[in-house]
């Protein structure tokens, strides 16, 4: 799809998806029983471990690839009301194998299967879960934008404005295994699945000139009621990321700053509202990528600015990913 594309200003779009976000973070803060209808992605924080804890779908560059991602979340959740009341520690460890398929020029398929290891430390004893995680699974249409042409130019060639915006469209399917009797832990992310068929909606903007770029996205996932009537709530997930692209004879490396940041609604259970299970969070994270030949490898930190989740009896700590992928 040819787009002509003017005076556009990357700085309007990066605040515009920031000043959507503010408000319902706010609001989220003021209101906590408030029915809200956020790039890593995050989910709830069962969604966290089940879909990778990430909303990130693919590489700082959008490219096609097939290949394998690791990530490592940390919380903390305080089991009671009191300030000395016992703690314990969730681990989550996620295997990946994830891709980006090209269709066509225009359309291509993202896919994201997690395997799941989460361990859960008490002062006095552990507590384990594994196995397969929920696979994901979005459609991606692209658009890309063409600086204006002058009228005496219309049979040259279109030069790109840098400026590319996706489209996406997916679902989240119920591959992992649910147990209701998790769902009475401080923590009810401890699970290695949600139990319910999620639908999930992404815009991704990216912009590259010479050696910087901008990748920026937004993403809201729409759970639904698994089989035991119990619902994870509603979440949108943004992210942004500068990277600068710093080429060599045979590769390339290109470091990156980023921010994102998660809004969630409140648990549902038996159609009622569970308290101080709604929340939000900010991340700040860096990393890099280094490309050779048709390889990727690339790695990165998250840790958290600010956060209020689950009535501030959970905290999360922070999260490291590595990923090795081969562009096709």
């Amino acid at each position: 799809m040819m787009l002509d594309f003017q005076n556009i200003n990357i700085k309007t779009i990066l605040f515009g998806i920031l000043f959507l976000c503010n408000p319902l973070q706010n609001e989220a803060k003021t209101n906590p029983t408030h029915n809200h209808d956020p790039f890593e992605f995050f989910c709830d924080l069962c969604g966290c471990s089940t879909s990778g804890g990430s909303s990130s779908f693919g590489t700082l560059g959008n490219v096609s690839f097939v290949g394998v991602r690791y990530m490592y979340q940390n919380f903390e959740s305080k089991n009671g009301i009191f300030s000395n009341s016992p703690t314990s520690k969730e681990y989550f460890n996620t295997y990946q194998l994830w891709g980006r398929l090209p269709i066509t020029e225009v359309f291509s398929l993202n896919a994201i299967i997690p395997y799941q290891d989460l361990n859960r430390v008490f002062e006095a004893s552990n507590e384990r879960r594994n196995g397969l995680g929920d696979a994901s699974i979005i459609g991606w249409y692209k658009m890309t934008f063409y600086k204006k042409q002058a009228e005496d130019t219309e049979d040259e060639e279109r030069e790109a404005s840098g400026h590319q915006l996706n489209v996406g469209l997916g679902v989240k399917l119920p591959t992992g295994a649910f147990e209701e009797s998790l769902t009475n832990r401080i923590n009810p992310g401890f699970q290695v699945g949600t139990g319910s068929v999620d639908a999930i909606f992404s815009l991704m903007h990216t912009y590259s000139k010479n050696q910087l770029g901008v990748n920026t996205t937004a993403t809201y996932y729409l759970k639904t009621e698994n089989k035991n009537e119990y619902q994870f709530g509603n979440q949108f997930s943004y992210a942004s990321n500068v990277y600068y692209n710093v080429p060599f004879k045979k590769s390339a490396l290109s470091p990156f700053l980023g921010i994102s940041g998660d809004v969630y609604n409140s648990i549902k259970q038996y159609n009622e509202r569970l308290a101080d299970t709604d929340g939000n969070m900010v991340n700040g994270t860096f990393g890099s990528e280094f490309k050779i030949d048709k390889f990727i490898v690339g790695a990165n930190y998250t840790f958290p600015v600010s956060q209020h989740l689950f009535g501030d009896n959970v905290t999360s700590k922070n999260k490291f990913s590595l990923y090795l992928n081969y562009m096709l």
